[in-house]
């Protein structure tokens, strides 16, 4: 499953009964919503913004920022990945959304974790840049 484009340019993998919706916010950086049902809406779960200068996540998707821990966990993106691979269900938990667990296949989402991080990094424009162990930054002049 490769990731599609929809017609706002948002880069979209669909698995596990989840969708997850990569986009770039320049000039702060990339996006990855992860959005499910909830009594019947779509609603947004989780947040991971791969920013280049505070890379952040939101648990649930509508609380406060947690910056990430570069300098302990090393590049944001690969971690934000790991995370929905091997701890799905706690993070959905931990978001108060336990009720929809059910409905989730986390080892569909696990098996499909390559292309969710494809996803995020299609959604990067020309001018950034992705250093490997470091993270997105703005492409030199």
């Amino acid at each position: 499953m490769e990731p599609s484009f929809d017609v706002m340019g948002r880069q979209l993998v669909e698995c596990g009964g989840l969708q997850f919706e990569a986009t770039f916010r320049a000039p702060a950086g990339a996006t990855l919503r992860v959005l499910g049902e909830v009594d019947g809406q779509l609603t947004e779960l989780l947040r991971f913004d791969d920013f280049i200068d505070s890379p952040h996540y939101h648990v649930p998707a509508s609380g406060p920022a947690t910056l990430f821990d570069q300098a302990r966990f090393g590049e944001p993106l690969a971690w934000f990945v790991s995370q929905l691979r091997d701890h799905l269900s706690d993070l959905l938990t931990e978001a108060g959304y336990e009720q929809i667990l059910t409905a989730v296949d986390a080892g569909a989402v696990a098996d499909h974790a390559g292309e969710i991080r494809t996803a995020m990094e299609a959604c990067v424009p020309e001018g950034y840049v992705r250093v490997p162990g470091a993270g997105l930054t703005r492409s030199p002049s």
